[in-house]
């Protein structure tokens, strides 16, 4: 065998070892990715008296677990003046692959207190959001502040009417969540129609499918 041939074959059997080894490494974040998936967990946390530790506005830093994709939350209170206030308060966080949150504060205000914040709320200039996610016009309640953003979500503020305010967020990426959100926080409380499974007809039709 010439020179010339065992330099091609060696050149040859290099490359085939490097993309075998690339293949391989490949195949193994993969397999990490899919443990890691497995194993993580959602994070609940209800426990209103460390309310603000959970929303991004309270912090400058935005690297931090709840920056929350650069979402508004103004929305919501900045502080929980009085918690027996609360009638219901939830915040999970799930990083499987991307961080991903949902959340739901329950408040029965007193009269006068329920007037104010409905003021803030109507006043905030609020975003289109119908069609992203296949969320239709608020029916269930009354809608009376929303900031949604076609890729990440919804940050909003629902009442009955009858001195009750919910506030709620559903804040993920790659147009669905990973997380069963049905089981975290009840129907009633997504703006009508939402659907951000895993299969969802809005996703689809970013992805061009």
């Amino acid at each position: 065998m010439t020179t010339k041939k065992k330099v091609i074959i060696g050149i040859v059997i290099s490359i085939a070892g490097i993309a075998i080894i690339r293949r391989i490494i490949a195949f193994g974040l993969v397999g990490i990715f899919l443990v890691d998936s497995f194993i993580s967990k959602p994070e609940v946390y209800d426990d209103i008296e460390n309310y603000t530790e959970y929303m991004s506005f309270s912090y400058d830093n935005g690297d931090i677990l709840w920056n929350k994709w650069g979402m508004d939350e103004s929305i919501w209170p900045r502080t929980i003046e009085d918690t027996s206030a609360v009638v219901d308060y939830k915040m999970v966080y799930y990083n499987p692959w991307d961080a991903q949150y949902l959340g739901y504060l329950v408040m029965d205000y007193s009269d006068e207190d329920y007037a104010t914040e409905t003021a803030r709320l109507k006043a905030y200039p609020s975003t289109d959001y119908i069609g992203y996610y296949s969320v239709t016009e608020e029916k269930t309640y009354q809608l009376l502040a929303v900031y949604a953003d076609e890729y990440n979500g919804f940050v909003y503020a629902l009442t009955d009417g009858n001195n009750r305010i919910i506030y709620a967020e559903e804040i993920f990426c790659n147009y669905f969540m990973d997380i069963n959100y049905l089981d975290y926080i009840p129907k009633e409380y997504l703006l009508d129609g939402f659907d951000a499974t895993s299969d969802n007809p809005y996703m689809k039709l970013k992805m061009g499918e």
